[in-house]
C-alpha cells in the first residue's frame, strides 16, 4: 500500500513536471513573421548603401496588360521606349519571398528590330539588357519571432537593345 502510494505521487509529480514543461514551451514559441517594410528598408540600406539609385524607377508606369510589337515605329512618343528600334515597355516582377516584393522591369515588345520606320528586320535580335539588382531573399530561418532575410542579386531587365542573330 505504501509503495502505491509512493508510485502514485511520484506519477503526479512526473505529470505535472511534464505539463508544466509543455506550457512554457508553448507560451514562449511565437510564430515567425516578416520583419516591417521599414525594418527591411533599413536593413538592405545598411547592406547596399547605393540601393535606392539601383532600384527605383521614376515616372514609369508598368502595362496592365502585356504590349505586342507595333506595327511601326512611333515616331512621336517622348519616350525612349517607344522610339527605340528594339522598342520595350514595363512590367511587375513579383516574389513575395523577396524585398522589395514588386521591382519594375523591362520587357521586349518584338522579336526582330526595326530598320525603318515600318520595316523589321528578323536577322537583328532584340534582347533585354539585364543589371544586376541587390534584393533580401526571405530564409527559413526565425530570430526573435521574424524571418532572417538573406542579401542577393537579382538580374533584371532594363531595356532592349539590338544585336545581330
Amino acid at each position: 500500500m505504501l509503495i502505491k502510494s509512493f508510485c502514485s505521487q511520484v506519477e503526479m509529480i512526473i505529470w505535472v513536471a511534464v505539463t508544466v514543461t509543455c506550457h512554457l514551451c508553448l507560451g514562449r514559441h511565437t510564430p515567425c513573421r516578416d520583419p516591417s517594410e521599414e525594418d527591411l528598408e533599413a536593413q538592405i540600406g545598411h547592406r547596399v548603401p547605393a540601393y535606392h539609385l539601383l532600384i527605383e524607377k521614376e515616372n514609369i508606369t508598368p502595362d496592365r496588360e502585356l504590349k505586342k510589337c507595333p506595327n511601326a515605329l512611333n515616331q512621336t512618343s517622348d519616350l525612349i521606349q517607344d522610339t527605340s528600334i528594339s522598342p520595350w515597355s514595363f512590367r511587375v516582377n513579383e516574389d513575395p519571398e523577396r524585398y522589395p516584393r514588386k521591382i519594375i522591369e523591362a520587357y521586349c515588345l518584338c522579336k526582330g528590330c526595326f530598320t525603318a520606320p515600318t520595316e523589321q528586320d528578323k536577322s537583328l535580335i532584340s534582347e533585354p539588357f539585364l543589371m544586376s539588382v541587390p534584393v533580401l531573399q526571405k530564409t527559413r530561418r526565425c530570430v526573435k519571432g521574424h524571418y532572417k532575410y538573406r542579401l542577393r542579386y537579382v538580374k533584371i531587365a532594363q531595356f532592349c537593345n539590338c544585336h545581330l542573330l
